[in-house]
């Protein structure tokens, strides 16, 4: 099925969840992201049960360190 990452188009398994976009993407807990579907920000917890559809728009926001 077809879905946007970060405004970039991705073909992922039927019934993908979150959790398992993560997993395709290399995305760790210790990553410091946050994910939003649609409008909806996730909670980590939430991964595992958040089942991605046909057209969904994913943001995934990196925390990182520096100034």
């Amino acid at each position: 099925m077809k879905i946007s990452v970060n405004d970039k188009q991705m073909i992922v398994p039927d019934a993908c969840t979150v959790s398992v976009l993560c997993g395709i993407m290399n995305l760790t807990d210790s990553d410091g992201a946050a994910i939003a579907v649609g409008m909806d920000v996730l909670a980590p917890a939430d991964y595992p049960t958040r089942q991605l559809r046909e057209g969904d728009k994913v943001t995934i926001i990196r925390a990182t360190c520096g100034g």
